[in-house]
């Protein structure tokens, strides 16, 4: 009987066979996470899984609803409501950090199929306050020995706080902490890793207050490394999170 042939294999037709199963290894890992993801995303109601009162909100004489809507479930006014406090916040803060305000493309941030929002408003049905997320994976940019000091995985499932603004008369009654809450019960309700945002780097008020609910820089912050993946130039945020893993 003849000896079976052998082939020996080129380095880099070894390298290339190695990246090959890492890609598909990664894309299992990635799909294993978009997995969980699916019934916090397919979830009509999400107040709706927490008890009654979880849907008002008293403080300082501010009363006040919270209510759930997927973005295309916004009214024309609560979408012309969102917007306009958003753009009276932030169109300034934007432009401290030499960031170019685009109000297109924020639009189209806001009102994208993914974003969920929880509306805060008064007896009057006036908005308040509104928080924007998304339930998202992050993929952790970091080497593999970055990853493993941080204990984090390549893919994380996350809800990501993309907004939270206040408008001034619930400003200073707790209304932000509220909402936060409320994010962080959601993600613990489906198992979600953390809770991340982005807050713009001359945005002080709201490092303080994030910092204040225990929420640190993310591992993966352009700031950790001297900006040093945008060619040291600083981007103008800060990504920020609150490890929820048990």
């Amino acid at each position: 009987m003849p000896a079976p042939d052998v082939v020996a294999r080129r380095p880099d037709q070894m390298a290339s066979a190695k990246a090959k199963g890492q890609r598909g290894a990664d894309t299992e890992l990635l799909q294993s996470v978009q997995q969980l993801l699916r019934p916090a995303a397919a979830e009509g109601d999400l107040l709706g899984l927490f008890p009654a009162p979880f849907a008002a909100y008293a403080k300082d004489g501010l009363a006040a609803r919270i209510a759930f809507k997927h973005a295309e479930q916004l009214t024309p006014a609560e979408r012309d409501g969102v917007w306009a406090l958003f753009e009276a916040n932030m169109a300034a803060v934007y432009e401290a950090d030499a960031q170019k305000w685009q109000p297109r493309a924020k639009r189209r941030e806001l009102f994208h199929d993914d974003a969920r929002y929880f509306l805060m408003t008064d007896e009057q049905g006036e908005l308040l306050a509104f928080t924007h997320f998304r339930f998202e994976v992050e993929e952790n940019l970091l080497e593999a020995e970055e990853l493993a000091a941080a204990a984090l995985p390549r893919y994380s499932p996350v809800l990501y706080c993309y907004e939270l603004q206040a408008a001034p008369p619930a400003r200073r009654k707790g209304v932000g902490r509220r909402l936060m809450q409320l994010l962080e019960l959601v993600a613990l309700k489906f198992k979600l890793h953390a809770v991340l945002l982005t807050v713009q780097r001359s945005n002080g008020g709201a490092h303080a207050f994030y910092g204040r609910l225990g929420y640190k820089q993310h591992p993966s912050c352009p700031e950790r490394n001297g900006f040093e993946d945008f060619e040291g130039i600083d981007p103008g945020h800060r990504i920020m999170w609150k490890d929820l893993r048990r």
